[in-house]
């Protein structure tokens, strides 16, 4: 979903001269008329334009707030243990699934004063992520979280109430955004800070997979997806997502990943069979699905076809995954 070089050099011309023609566009790219045709096309697809004219799409803003830092994952018996490093986070995570889509996040988190934190830096300007909303704290170390297939685990980072201090320093990032995507466990700090603002407030987005124990938060999200086994248990689902939507949920997406998506809302249900191009992982690419649901309708894009792009992406990653 990201643009090409020609595709953004063409946009810049277009954003001048609205008035330009396809002809005089291939005369100043050195092209055929065909070729800018095609190109026209693909920004039409991709939401950039909507349609003759060159009307320009508005572009919504995303905010992400989240850790980022380091996982050292063990894996093995102590006598033959496998030790991988690699950089990870909400926020980082996050960050990668909207790169895909050429969507460039604001991020708020809070690194360290040392190597790791300039690496993670320079990775997010890499995702074209800004960078502005950032801490450095002065002396603590970027996060670190030790993880094992025995069940170990051990942190290094940031306290609940650093954050909640970062948070509020930003309040007017945090709450005039399009689309907010915030680590659970931050959640109820970003709702406290936005809740007594007046006017239109963003919209707050999360995923969880059921049966496992509903995320810090989850009751507050605006846009919601719920990952499934299966719908052998239907009615169960559809409870819980109606009980979300009486209480100012404004959509909630449920779905297995294998046969079909239903979006709930306060108009009712409708459900949305996946095609096999569209199957994936419910439960390990549900950030990604998020990502392409947040892109889809930032492009303005209606609902189920916001749907259909986030599944098609999740499929992709899917495939990486087995890959």
């Amino acid at each position: 979903m990201r643009l090409t070089t020609r595709e953004k050099e063409i946009v810049e011309v277009l954003q001048k001269e609205p008035l330009i023609s396809q002809e005089e566009l291939a005369l100043q790219f050195g092209i055929s008329r065909s070729s800018v045709a095609v190109h026209i096309s693909n920004l039409m697809k991709k939401g950039i334009i909507l349609g003759k004219g060159y009307v320009f799409s508005h572009k919504s803003s995303v905010v992400v707030v989240g850790q980022v830092g380091l996982e050292i994952r063990l894996q093995g018996m102590p006598e033959a243990t496998a030790i991988d490093l690699q950089h990870a986070g909400f926020g980082l995570d996050t960050c990668k699934d909207l790169f895909q889509f050429g969507v460039s996040p604001k991020l708020i988190t809070i690194v360290g004063n040392d190597e790791l934190g300039r690496d993670l830096l320079e990775k997010l300007l890499q995702l074209e992520v800004d960078i502005n909303n950032i801490y450095r704290h002065p002396y603590k170390r970027t996060s670190k979280w030790v993880r094992s297939d025995e069940g170990f685990s051990a942190s290094e980072g940031f306290s609940p109430e650093e954050y909640q201090k970062v948070i509020a320093a930003r309040e007017w990032v945090v709450g005039n955004c399009d689309y907010l995507l915030v680590e659970p466990e931050l959640r109820e700090i970003v709702v406290a800070q936005i809740s007594e603002r007046q006017g239109e407030k963003p919209v707050i987005c999360g995923h969880w997979f059921f049966p496992q124990e509903m995320p810090p938060g989850f009751k507050y999200c605006n846009l919601a997806v719920i990952g499934v086994e299966d719908f052998k248990d239907y009615d169960s689902y559809m409870s819980k997502a109606m009980e979300m939507i009486a209480t100012g949920t404004m959509n909630c997406i449920i779905t297995d990943g294998l046969s079909s998506m239903v979006a709930v809302s306060s108009g009712g249900a409708s459900d949305y069979p996946l095609l096999p191009s569209q199957v994936f992982d419910s439960r390990a690419q549900l950030g990604t699905f998020m990502a392409g649901l947040v892109y889809g309708l930032s492009a303005h894009y209606p609902l189920r076809q916001a749907m259909r792009i986030a599944a098609g992406a999740a499929h992709g990653g899917s495939e990486k995954s087995a890959g």
